[in-house]
């Protein structure tokens, strides 16, 4: 079994997309930073993998919208080769033989594809895009703030608040949106807008792809806005495909952390965090090898963190609890 002799500043489990842009903005301020990655290859989620001989395609996420512009442009992503081209259609619904909706291409290349099924529902889908995006408007400046302590006392409620200031000062009609798209299921909020079902269910799709539950689950409305929350080159609610697949958006990222220093270990899966009274202190790979570091920072899920890389007897009752509940 071998350590590291100087502890890093921080030591980050697996090599996500999210765990590279950590990564990368821990390094730039100063720090000593090292990626475990289990696989072969960075990305996560996000990778260009061969599938047969001479053909590659991206084989989880296949889209990109919500990789944040400040990210983009920190990280100078298109600098180590990130070229992004948008989609001209978001949505294809085949209905029989001859018949299909498209949705994309503009607002009033959309509306003539209603036209064909209700004039109603062309009319009022102006409407129903600016309510959208009034709501992702708000939401989008508080997506890159970090979240509150919950256990942080009176400072954490304040700074709550002050996050939340921008929601509490919009309009009762801000309000009642906001409120409809996090509760209500996805049909409810679609049959409150449009009459045919072709249309509801073209927007019916983005709120399921992805999300594992039925249009009719509560809160699934929510992943309508998810859909408008990104943008690609600035147009808001835009989605588009990366040259070379996902995978190169993650490589560039990757080289990008390795500039500022990152040191990024593959086929490093790791067996357990090191725990001492309380404090994460390191990890210790399947190998054997034992990484210490002042901060250990998680890109896996919950259940695999602390259902098996954490230690039972680390975990407070009610948190193990609630974990044992946890569904991913």
């Amino acid at each position: 079994m071998s350590t590291t002799k100087k502890p890093y500043d921080a030591v980050i489990i697996g090599g996500g997309h999210n765990g590279l842009v950590c990564a990368y903005y821990l390094a730039k301020a100063g720090m000593r930073i090292k990626i475990c990655e289990r696989r072969s290859v960075v990305g996560g989620a996000a990778v260009t993998e061969e599938f047969h001989p001479g053909f590659k395609n991206s084989v989880a996420s296949y889209t990109v919208s919500l990789l944040n512009p400040e990210v983009i442009k920190d990280m100078r992503l298109k600098q180590y080769g990130l070229e992004i081209v948008k989609r001209p259609i978001s949505n294809f619904l085949p209905i029989d033989d001859s018949t299909y909706l498209k949705l994309g291409g503009g607002l009033e290349q959309t509306q003539e594809e209603f036209r064909k099924f209700s004039t109603r529902d062309a009319e009022r889908l102006p409407e129903y895009y600016d309510r959208i995006e009034a709501v992702a408007d708000v939401l989008r400046d508080i997506s890159t703030k970090t979240p509150p302590n919950t256990k942080g006392g009176i400072r954490a409620a304040l700074q709550a608040a002050i996050q939340l200031w921008p929601v509490a000062r919009g309009s009762n009609q801000l309000h009642q949106d906001l409120l409809d798209l996090f509760t209500k299921s996805a049909r409810s909020f679609l049959d409150a807008w449009f009459e045919n079902e072709h249309v509801k269910a073209a927007f019916g799709f983005d709120a399921i792809v992805g999300n594992y539950a039925s249009p009719d689950t509560p809160g699934s409305a929510y992943v309508l806005l998810h859909h408008v929350f990104g943008e690609v080159d600035g147009e808001k609610g835009a989605w588009g495909h990366a040259i070379g697949g996902m995978g190169s958006i993650t490589q560039a990222m990757r080289q990008a952390c390795e500039d500022q220093g990152v040191e990024i270990a593959t086929d490093a899966s790791v067996a357990n965090v090191i725990v001492e009274k309380g404090a994460a202190k390191g990890i210790v790979l399947d190998s054997g090898e034992t990484i210490q570091a002042k901060r250990v920072i998680s890109n896996v899920n919950p259940v695999l963190l602390y259902g098996k890389l954490i230690a039972e007897t680390e975990l407070e009752p009610e948190f193990k609890r609630r974990m044992d509940g946890y569904k991913n």
